[in-house]
């Protein structure tokens, strides 16, 4: 009886160790980054992933927000990650963001794409698209 209760047991360990080992993916969703997450983020994300660089005083920032995160929840193959250059200068410095909105997507680690400024609906989709088929 003891080994039918081991046995019985041994899948159900197998199960929980896969489940709590796997990184969770935020494919197609918004998330706010700060200096200590961005790396985990972004820079070790294993698929695509579009960081907005703005500031909560930025009219343009705010208009370009809800663009880039209705974009990105119809194109689940990417993250959106929004780092307030305000609150994380270190993060806006290390990569040169000298304007607000600014846009970059990242691929293995890498800028692979930028854009500052604001881009209109069709523009924020082509974007998020052409980044979302390299995942």
């Amino acid at each position: 009886m003891n080994s039918l209760r081991t046995a019985a047991i041994r899948p159900a360990r197998q199960f929980a160790r896969s489940f709590h080992a796997a990184q969770p993916r935020l494919t197609g969703q918004t998330v706010e980054a700060t200096s200590a997450t961005f790396e985990k983020l972004v820079t070790k994300a294993d698929h695509p992933v579009i960081v907005d660089f703005y500031a909560d005083w930025c009219g343009p920032c705010k208009m370009l927000g809800p663009l880039l995160t209705k974009s990105v929840a119809a194109n689940p193959k990417v993250t959106l990650v929004k780092i307030n250059v305000d609150d994380n200068q270190d993060i806006a410095a290390k990569f040169k963001v000298a304007a607000l909105p600014t846009v970059s997507a990242f691929n293995d680690g890498k800028i692979v794409d930028s854009f500052v400024g604001m881009r209109n609906g069709p523009m924020v989709d082509q974007f998020v698209k052409k980044h979302a088929e390299l995942a």
